[in-house]
């Protein structure tokens, strides 16, 4: 061991006492950082598995939408694929997924039960970029199978009458009671509907689903669908309400393609369609699904997130651009983005303070050993053997509380995960509190009180180098 960790170290086994209590204070500091981080990068994964289903990194849709239309009352966007293949063509690796999107009601006529809403999502099982993470989430019957009667030839009949007044147009009818021995569409709920309608939503049930045709929901048509699976994510609240459906399944019903049936008007009541069939375009959807590149960290994901939405507006202008924070904020409110910035706050503060009081400290050991340094000086000790013996004292003090932080986040961690803490949430449910933690959390919490604990020392450190001899000497006697 040279001169200056020998000094340093009997400094510190001199005066252990405060010197444990500044690490002490720095390790929770640095335990309070980490559980943030990993709890932050736990609910950013619940964001990818439940928000980003519906958006991925962002979504685009016509410019006169809302972000309430992301629930399934989007306008037609006709030139979808052209605007999909343009962003893959002009921004290599991003990936883009066209989505068809409809709102549909259901329990009419179903007794002790009240009636419901839900919005559909059609997905390509072999294109949409969010499929895997859908059919991980099946938590009892199956995903969607090649076999299933995704496209039946013809869309229900309906009867489109028009109202009074400004009033919209109404749909009235049951057209798949006409054709009772057709196969019903297959579809995916999600398993809170399960737990809040438990007679009507169960895996085998055939429902009768009023599902909006356009985009303002001022038409509607009478379907009949097949539940084939239920599927969970981390957010109760959209399992509730997002349902999935093949896509060409919904651009039948919505009409997205060439239509070759019969049509009857009937002159002041209205119109009689019977599609049979119907030649899907694949080029039509209602939204437009973008996911980026990868970022190298998740230190600013709120800003990665608006970052990408400039990109893409350079890309596709007059277009309107969500990205899945906004729809986490419109579903949730700012209040998550509020506590994070507070914790943040509390952190740099704590962090200040500890970084003073290890200043504090080694000013003072400055003073009381000012005698010691001028008799190491007067025997040929360096400038920088002195500075080097307050550096020592300020890594063994970083790198402990360091250790430590990371010791005792491990041990709350495991004590939360192995107890499952979980708060109520929708329905009865339950949401999990989680963490996950990355290697840069770590790394960070590691480095960061060193950093800050060597920082604080080098003022002192540097004072007490610098001192001529006899001055320190004379120093020394007078602090005597």
């Amino acid at each position: 061991m040279n001169i200056s960790r020998s000094f340093a170290w009997g400094e510190i086994k001199e005066h252990k006492f405060i010197y444990t209590i500044i690490i002490i204070v720095i390790g929770l500091t640095m335990t309070s950082f980490i559980l943030e981080n990993a709890y932050l990068n736990y609910m950013m994964q619940v964001v990818n598995d439940t928000t980003k289903i519906l958006t991925a990194d962002a979504v685009i849709t016509n410019p006169d939408c809302n972000i309430r239309d992301l629930y399934g009352t989007q306008p037609t966007i006709e030139n979808a694929r052209e605007i999909a293949n343009r962003i893959e063509r002009i921004l290599p690796g991003y990936k883009t997924t066209i989505r068809i999107t409809a709102q549909a009601t259901y329990g009419v006529g179903v007794s002790s039960e009240a009636v419901d809403g839900c919005t559909i999502q059609g997905i390509d099982p072999e294109e949409d970029e969010k499929v895997i993470d859908i059919k991980d989430k099946i938590v009892e019957g199956r995903f969607f199978e090649k076999e299933d009667p995704i496209l039946r030839g013809h869309t229900p009949l309906y009867i489109e009458i028009k109202g009074p007044g400004n009033l919209p147009d109404f749909t009235y009818g049951s057209g798949q009671r006409l054709f009772r021995y057709d196969k019903p569409y297959p579809i995916i709920v999600g398993a809170t509907a399960a737990k809040i309608h438990p007679s009507i939503i169960k895996v085998g049930n055939v429902l009768n689903l009023i599902v909006s045709t356009s985009g303002r929901g001022t038409k509607y048509a009478s379907v009949t669908v097949k539940i084939i699976g239920l599927y969970e994510s981390g957010t109760p609240t959209l399992d509730a309400m997002i349902w999935f459906m093949h896509a060409d399944s919904l651009r039948e019903i919505k009409g997205y393609g060439e239509i070759k049936g019969k049509e009857w008007h009937v002159p002041g009541v209205g119109t009689f369609r019977g599609f049979c069939p119907i030649d899907v375009n694949r080029d039509m959807g209602d939204t437009i699904l973008v996911k980026g590149p990868e970022p190298l960290h998740q230190l600013d994901p709120i800003g990665q997130a608006e970052q990408l939405k400039e990109t893409l507006a350079s890309v596709v202008p007059g277009m309107k651009i969500f990205s899945w924070h906004d729809l986490l904020v419109y579903a949730a409110g700012s209040m998550q983005d509020v506590v994070t910035i507070m914790l943040w706050g509390s952190i740099v503060v704590t962090l200040f303070l500890c970084g003073a009081a290890i200043k504090y400290v080694m000013d003072s050991i400055v003073i009381r050993k000012t005698r010691e340094i001028g008799s190491l000086k007067a025997f040929g000790a360096r400038d920088r053997t002195v500075f080097k013996i307050f550096l020592y004292q300020g890594l063994f003090i970083g790198s402990l509380a360091g250790v430590l932080g990371i010791i005792i986040s491990v041990v709350v961690m495991n004590i939360i995960n192995w107890y499952g803490v979980s708060v109520q949430f929708v329905a009865g449910t339950q949401l999990n509190i989680g963490f996950v933690v990355n290697w840069l959390t770590v790394l960070v919490a590691l480095v960061l009180p060193i950093l800050l604990s060597i920082l604080a020392a080098s003022i002192p450190a540097k004072k007490a180098s610098m001192l001529p001899p006899v001055e320190a000497l004379r120093k020394g006697e007078m602090a005597l």
